[in-house]
């Protein structure tokens, strides 16, 4: 069946699990209503095979994006001018989700129900600009407060609050990111101000909760 423009959508993703791209891409192949373009395991491979290529709808794992901030984001998709993009999520907990979709992400799909949502959603957002989960949507209606705290939190600090939830201390976190302790114990303490906690624990328990570690 082809859509009613009589034009195959043309679409990639961005997985690196190579069985789920597998997976995917054979069940768009059986469709004439898709052009499957490409797919690569990372977003910097992604851009390096692909920079130029008119894709329409992209679609990315958002585990890739945990180490990423939205300057990244912005300066990647800016090599896909035409193209809509989808967020594939396992966790719809996560406060993550929705300040993506203000990094500039079309929709959101659950990447454990994959079969019954990846041609509503490539559909959707390619012919009517958004798909939204409706658990997402949810989150977007009640985390708004978790929103606006994520977005004062620098991509630095995330790299510091990660160090903090892997037990390292304050000189092996600044030996891995080539900055100072004291720098860091300064990063600490902006972010206890942030988040408004007391001590690291608390830091861990908002990590957590906002989605920057698992």
């Amino acid at each position: 069946m082809s859509n009613y423009l009589g034009a195959r959508i043309r679409v990639g993703f961005i997985d690196s699990n190579v069985i789920f791209r597998t997976g995917l891409r054979a069940m768009l192949e059986q469709r004439n209503d898709f052009e499957w373009v490409g797919e690569a395991p990372n977003l910097s491979e992604f851009r390096a095979r692909y920079a130029g290529t008119a894709f329409q709808v992209i679609m990315i794992d958002a585990d890739l994006l945990q180490e990423l901030d939205q300057a990244y984001m912005n300066f990647w998709m800016a090599t896909f001018p035409h193209a809509k993009f989808l967020l594939a999520v396992k966790n719809f907990k996560s406060a993550m989700v929705p300040l993506y979709l203000k990094w500039g992400f079309h929709g959101v799909v659950n990447k454990m129900q994959i079969q019954e949502e990846a041609v509503t959603a490539f559909r959707q957002v390619f012919f009517q600009q958004a798909y939204i989960h409706p658990h997402s949507k949810r989150l977007l209606d009640a985390e708004e407060k978790t929103i606006q705290t994520l977005e004062r939190i620098t991509a630095r600090e995330i790299e510091v609050i990660r160090g903090i939830c892997q037990e390292k201390t304050c000189r092996e976190i600044a030996l891995e990111l080539h900055i100072s302790p004291r720098t860091v114990e300064t990063h600490k303490m902006r972010i206890i101000e942030k988040l408004d906690v007391r001590n690291t624990a608390g830091i861990i328990v908002h990590a957590v909760r906002l989605g920057i570690i698992p």
